[in-house]
């Protein structure tokens, strides 16, 4: 039931209204939804066998359902789990409200599941307030809300997800179906109780949530199942064409080998004004990872007097007086700004006069700060590299807004400045508006060992190199590579230098294990965790 996804590059991302839209065709095509809900029970049991140790036999386990067809899933699953010898037992929230969800109630009572629903039950009865009530089973199957949650959880249903998440508390397995309850698909915003999950079993596609809670220890290892939608995709009627989609690892192979007379010029001429006295390593930083990621001519326009400086640290780049630079701008394919550069009008200015709108820019740190004073489209071949302070400067908004929901934030950055947004995160969300709709990438691969400064400037660096470097892609692929890119060499320096030790000079040199990573040449890292 699981995919084989060690190739893939790309995989897509549906909202829980996108999912509900490709099941709907489905339905219209013949397929029948209880055996789509019979699919995504079996692949739940699946997980749950590995989850206690390769057998159910004699295991008990808590099945907690909801009313709508997530319930419906958890009460297959409770069925099946029975026919693989196990004990489980039902907690019920209401009635069942789908026609598939009453269904499998009636299977599971015939086969002697016992089902147990709350909500008739006097509140003193209730068998979740008893304490170490989980002390009874062997582990859980979350079954409650899946995507369906609208606002906070009710009385009961918020009661019962503080009971488990607070009695099982990681002590037991707990399987999640689709998304933890509590969790909103689309958002990730958490905004009252939630189980916490040791898996999550998601159905067709991962849902955006899964990725951008901010309760990402709730989710625990995701498990993306074929539930019986793939092979319909061959049907023209059921061609789509999702809004976000994440890369991984393996699309790094996208960085194409050079053809063997490639010299210099072809390989990409990156303009970058960034430092100042007492910032010159972050300009320092960009530029090296600029020169490392491919660029064949790394010029960095600054002050004159961090110029020695620059020269010593990066001594493959090119540097020029910021006068000199505006009087007589260098020949570029690439405009990178904001680096360590400072906040004045005259830089501000400066700017102005380098940067030409025909041309693909990044603009990061300080020229996004300066942004947000001048407010202006920069055009389709600027990218912005936002995090969510900066976020919260551009567009004004309070930074609980920003996190809240951070695909309507990047939605939001590419939309008032006209450009690619990159928000930056521990997962990265990239947006571009095309054709009036907005497209997304999210990069999910990273480390905490990127928490430091100096990470953004090395991000910089490698846009720049690769917004010359990969032929027609577009701009929107071109950022979620980098992105992808400059996470995976975090990965590799985490598990060669540790989370905390990470320089930003080490994590450039990462760049090349990564890339053999992510070719097949060498394995992943062992702390990597794919989302």
């Amino acid at each position: 039931m699981l995919y084989d996804d060690s190739w893939r590059f790309c995989y897509d991302v549906l909202t829980p209204e996108e999912m509900r839209r490709t099941e709907q065709k489905a339905f219209a095509l013949g397929v029948p939804s209880l055996l789509l809900m019979e699919h995504a029970a079996i692949a739940v049991i699946d997980e749950l066998e590995k989850a206690l140790g390769g057998s159910c036999k004699q295991k008990r386990v808590l099945f907690l359902c909801g009313t709508g067809n997530n319930g419906g899933d958890g009460l297959a699953a409770a069925r099946l789990f029975a026919m693989r010898g196990g004990k489980p037992t039902v907690y019920l929230t209401g009635e069942p409200k789908t026609p598939d969800a009453k269904t499998n109630r009636v299977w599971a009572e015939k086969l002697g599941v016992p089902v147990l629903n709350l909500r008739e039950m006097p509140e003193k009865q209730l068998p979740f307030r008893e304490a170490g009530f989980a002390e009874n089973f062997d582990g859980a199957v979350d079954a409650l809300l899946g995507t369906g949650l609208r606002g906070e959880p009710d009385a009961l249903t918020s009661g019962l997800i503080h009971a488990a998440a607070s009695d099982f508390a990681r002590r037991k397995p707990v399987i999640a179906v689709d998304i933890p309850s509590g969790i909103d698909g689309t958002t990730g915003d958490a905004p009252g109780a939630r189980i916490s999950a040791n898996v999550t079993v998601t159905f067709h596609a991962p849902k955006p949530g899964l990725y951008l809670t901010e309760k990402r220890d709730s989710v625990g290892k995701i498990v993306t199942a074929d539930i019986g939608l793939w092979g319909m995709f061959d049907l023209q009627e059921m061609t789509y064409d999702p809004t976000c989609r994440v890369f991984a690892p393996p699309a790094i192979r996208l960085l194409h080998a050079r053809k063997r007379t490639a010299h210099k010029g072809d390989s990409g001429r990156v303009l970058i004004y960034a430092g100042k006295l007492g910032m010159a390593g972050a300009a320092a930083m960009c530029a090296k990872a600029a020169v490392t990621a491919g660029a064949g001519l790394s010029t960095i326009a600054c002050e004159k007097e961090i110029i020695p400086i620059l020269q010593t640290l990066v001594p493959n780049a090119m540097c020029m007086d910021i006068q000199d630079a505006i009087k007589n701008p260098p020949a570029c394919d690439v405009f990178a700004v904001g680096c360590g550069l400072g906040q004045s009008e005259a830089i501000w200015q400066s700017i102005l006069r380098l940067w030409n709108p025909e041309k693909p820019s990044v603009w990061d740190a300080d020229a996004l700060n300066l942004l947000s004073k001048h407010e202006m489209k920069l055009g389709e071949n600027a990218i912005i590299t936002p995090h969510p302070g900066e976020a919260s400067r551009l567009l004004g908004w309070p930074m609980e807004k920003i996190m809240a929901d951070r695909l309507e934030t990047a939605r939001a950055l590419a939309e008032k400045y006209g450009c690619t947004a990159v928000l930056k995160s521990d997962v990265t969300v990239i947006c571009k508006i095309e054709e009036g709709k907005p497209k997304y990438y999210l990069n999910t691969v990273g480390s905490p060992a990127l928490a430091k400064g100096g990470s953004g400037d090395a991000l910089t660096g490698i846009l720049a190199a690769l917004l010359h470097d990969l032929g027609p892609m577009e701009t929107l692929e071109r950022s979620a590579l980098a992105c992808l890119w400059h996470g995976m060499a975090g990965v590799v320096g985490e598990e060669k230098y540790g989370q905390r030790e990470l320089t930003t000079d080490q994590l450039i040199s990462c760049l090349h294990e990564a890339e053999r990573w992510g070719r097949g040449e060498i394995p992943a890292p062992q702390t990597f965790q794919q989302y």
